[in-house]
C-alpha cells in the first residue's frame, strides 16, 4: 500500500500556536520572577562588599564609616561633604574604595558646578567602582545606585558606638538603593521618599539595606525609614 504523507490543516495549525501562546504566558511571569529574584541577589551581594568597604574604611579613619568633613567657609560640620557638593574623584565611592586617579583628571574642577548634572563634562563613571551598580538600575544618575545614611555621620555615630536610640546595629540602615533620576550620595528621613527607590525589585523583593551590623536584607518601605533614623539625642563625638 503507497503511503501518503498528510500535512496540518490550518484549523489544526492555529490550534498548535494557541497552545503554544498559552504555554509561554505561563512561563513569562515564572521567568520574569527568576530574573528579579537573581538580580536581587546580586544586589545584595553588592551590598555586602559596600559594608566591608566602608568598615575597612572606618578602620583606619577613627570609626568613621565614610568622609565627613566641615563647610570650608563657615567651619560647621557636615555629614554630606562628599558628595555632589565635589566634583565626581572626590565624592566618598572614590575615597572609600580607594579608586585610582588618571592624570590628569578629564575635567577641569575650577568648572564644577553641583547644581547641574553634567555627566559629559563632569562623568561620575570613572571614579565610581562597579560594584556601587545595583542590576536592576539601568543607567543611575551619577553612576551609583546605592546611598549612605546622612544620620550616621550626623549624630557622629562611629565603629564600637553607642546611644543607638534604643535599638541594635541589626535595625539601622547603613546604606540602600536610591531612585535612578536622583543624584544623592546620602539619604536621609526628610528625603526618604524623594531620594530612596522602595521597589526596586517589584513589590514582594522590593529593595534592599545594608544594616550597621553588616547584614544585608530588603524591607517594606515603613521599616526602612524607621532604621534611618532612630536617635533621640546626637551621640557625644
Amino acid at each position: 500500500m503507497q503511503l501518503r504523507s498528510r500535512a496540518f490543516s490550518l484549523i489544526e495549525l492555529l490550534v498548535i500556536i494557541g497552545i503554544i501562546a498559552v504555554l509561554l504566558g505561563l512561563l513569562m511571569p515564572a521567568l520574569s520572577a527568576s530574573r528579579r529574584s537573581a538580580r536581587s541577589l546580586q544586589c545584595k551581594s553588592n551590598l555586602r562588599e559596600l559594608g566591608h568597604a566602608l568598615q575597612m574604611y572606618a578602620n583606619v579613619n577613627n570609626g568613621w564609616f565614610y568622609p565627613v568633613g566641615f563647610d570650608p567657609d563657615g567651619g560647621e560640620f557636615m555629614s554630606d561633604a562628599f558628595g555632589t557638593r565635589v566634583p565626581p574623584h572626590e565624592r566618598w565611592p572614590s575615597t572609600v574604595f580607594n579608586v585610582r586617579m588618571p592624570n590628569p583628571l578629564p575635567y577641569d574642577t575650577a568648572a564644577y558646578d553641583q547644581a547641574v548634572y553634567d555627566p559629559e563634562s563632569f562623568p561620575a563613571a570613572p571614579f565610581t567602582p562597579a560594584v556601587l551598580l545595583c542590576p536592576a538600575d539601568v543607567e543611575p544618575f551619577e553612576a551609583h545606585s546605592y546611598v549612605v545614611n546622612g544620620h550616621i555621620a550626623d549624630y557622629r555615630h562611629r565603629t564600637g558606638g553607642t546611644g543607638l536610640g534604643g535599638k541594635s546595629g541589626s535595625n539601622i540602615i547603613l546604606a540602600g538603593e536610591k531612585r535612578s533620576n536622583e543624584r544623592d550620595y546620602y539619604m536621609q528621613s526628610e528625603d526618604f521618599s524623594r531620594v530612596v527607590e522602595p521597589f526596586r525589585h517589584g513589590l514582594h523583593l522590593r529593595s534592599n539595606y545594608l544594616y550597621l551590623d553588616g547584614h544585608v536584607d530588603n524591607a517594606t518601605p515603613r521599616d526602612a525609614l524607621s532604621g534611618i533614623d532612630p536617635w533621640d539625642v546626637a551621640a557625644a563625638p
